[in-house]
């Protein structure tokens, strides 16, 4: 063999060699953006059950305040059912909400209320 045919072989192997390297270079690629995808959506997935556990976290205060604030209302009531001042509590509860009166009792309303 003289070096003229193994220039030719060698520059043969090499034009060969060209393309592998280049489908190894974008199978590459290829995997390194699957991997950055899938990292970068796990980013997002754990960000919005973040999210998720802050407004859940947000929704026990204010269901433990309202707890609280109708038991305080609920021993209120308890304690004004167990006293000497039911009869002026149901009058109370039956003029404010139903707008019952007393017989005989002339009730005014404020028409202006409002405007």
């Amino acid at each position: 063999m003289n070096f003229k045919e193994v220039f030719v072989l060698a520059v043969r192997d090499i034009g060969e060699a060209k393309p592998k390297k280049r489908k190894f270079r974008k199978t590459r690629l290829l995997w390194i953006l699957v991997v950055v995808c899938t990292f970068m959506l796990a980013v997002f997935q754990i960000v919005a059950n973040c999210k998720k556990i802050d407004d859940m976290n947000d929704k026990i205060d204010t269901m433990k305040q309202d707890i609280t604030a109708m038991d305080e209302q609920s021993s209120d009531i308890a304690s004004i059912l167990n006293g000497e001042n039911q009869d002026e509590y149901f009058e109370k509860i039956a003029r404010e909400e139903y707008g019952y009166c007393k017989p005989g009792e002339k009730v005014f309303y404020d028409s202006s209320y409002g405007e």
